[in-house]
């Protein structure tokens, strides 16, 4: 089938879907860290480094598809993929120790991570370059409602059923998306089976990729920013179970709705980017984000005891700001490939999600006693972020 062909709405819908599968695996479980550790006779630290590991597995993984859906498609690689994290979601149900559990929720992330490297490339395969920002806006918005849901669907289940429900609901979930691939999805990429999967080569294609500034840049300056999301939900639980006394209903409610941020910006700068160039929304956004860090992490500084009402403000301000940076920064980092768009795909989606893991860590070895680490790592992240989209706009070409 001709790409020309594709019905665009049905893609974009059914790259969302296949989007939030990532959001549901990392948030679902968090509200049953507690009864995990309690099955598994441990502490919430040593839960948390099941969420370590899969940041690590989806790292690695999109380096190992990147060149796979470039020589043989998108969509067996992305089904085999799926399949991998089914079972291995399977896996973690049956879990009889916490080490069991980390080592297959590395496995399940290495599953998981085709989907976000095919997601990338087919978007690459269907659309030019200027319209790319305004599908990746589109599809955050499909999946935008995961992470929203997720920590309610996740409260459900533990409440009326276990943990290990959980699981078996992501199990169910791919395997309706990968039915949904099979049988709906047709193939965007460019076959290459005549080329052989050297090492040697295909190192070399990450090499030229990351050699190109235009990529280089700009992947480092949205990576950096969508770190920021990770620094938050490293910290919620904390912040607001523990620190603030929130019950999990209202937990649950807040994280929706700081996620529904996200959903907002991801909406306008849809809309946006059809009459405004979207490197120019990037730019402005940007300076945004950075200003929100910075202003909520000196209010709290002099204001500890803050009510957490403003603590929500100060999130979802950030959120609505990174729904404008991600989607135009990812556009711009793959707008010079066509060809290597897999391996480009790969490599950004690898450097972002080792730079969140770099960030969930930090967090996790810092000694947190308000809201003040979060949004001062925030601050830090954004300026970073606003570092290399200068030398983007001074740099790339």
């Amino acid at each position: 089938m001709s790409n020309s062909n594709i019905n665009k709405n049905f893609l974009i819908i059914l790259l969302g879907i296949l989007a939030a599968i990532g959001p549901l695996t990392i948030d679902m479980y968090i509200p049953g860290f507690s009864l995990i550790a309690e099955d598994f006779q441990t502490d919430e630290n040593r839960v948390a480094f099941t969420m370590t590991s899969y940041f690590i597995g989806i790292a690695l993984g999109q380096l190992i598809y990147g060149p796979l859906v470039d020589k043989y498609g998108r969509k067996k690689p992305l089904l085999i993929g799926l399949l991998i994290y089914i079972l291995a979601a399977i896996g973690c149900a049956f879990s009889t120790s916490i080490e069991m559990m980390v080592v297959l929720r590395f496995f399940q992330a290495l599953g998981g991570s085709a989907g976000m490297v095919a997601a990338t490339a087919i978007i690459t395969d269907v659309y030019k370059p200027d319209y790319r920002a305004r599908a990746f806006s589109l599809i955050m918005l499909v999946m935008g409602i995961a992470p929203i849901a997720a920590p309610s669907f996740g409260s459900f289940f533990i409440e009326y059923f276990n943990w290990k429900a959980i699981f078996f609901f992501l199990a169910v979930f791919a395997t309706a998306v990968a039915s949904l691939i099979y049988f709906f999805l047709p193939e965007t990429g460019k076959f290459m089976h005549s080329d052989k999967l050297k090492f040697k080569k295909v190192s070399g294609d990450y090499l030229s990729v990351f050699r190109n500034r235009t990529f280089f840049f700009y992947t480092m300056a949205g990576s950096i920013a969508n770190s920021m999301i990770f620094a938050y939900i490293a910290s919620s639980a904390f912040i607001f179970l523990t620190y603030y006394g929130l019950s999990k209903t209202t937990f649950s409610f807040i994280f929706g709705l700081n996620a529904s941020g996200m959903i907002f910006g991801s909406y306008l700068n849809g809309l946006l980017t059809k009459k405004v160039y979207y490197i120019n929304i990037l730019r402005i956004a940007i300076l945004l984000l950075t200003g929100f860090a910075v202003f909520f992490s000196i209010l709290v500084f002099f204001n500890p005891s803050i009510p957490y009402q403003w603590v929500v403000v100060g999130i979802f301000a950030i959120q609505s700001s990174l729904g404008f940076t991600y989607p135009n920064a990812i556009a711009a980092s793959l707008a010079p490939f066509t060809e290597r768009s897999g391996s480009a795909s790969a490599l950004n989606g690898a450097l972002r999600m080792g730079i969140s893991a770099l960030v969930t860590a930090v967090i996790g070895l810092t000694v947190a006693n308000s809201a003040f680490t979060m949004f001062a790592t925030m601050a830090v992240l954004a300026v970073s972020a606003t570092v290399f989209l200068g030398l983007a706009k001074k740099y790339a070409r």
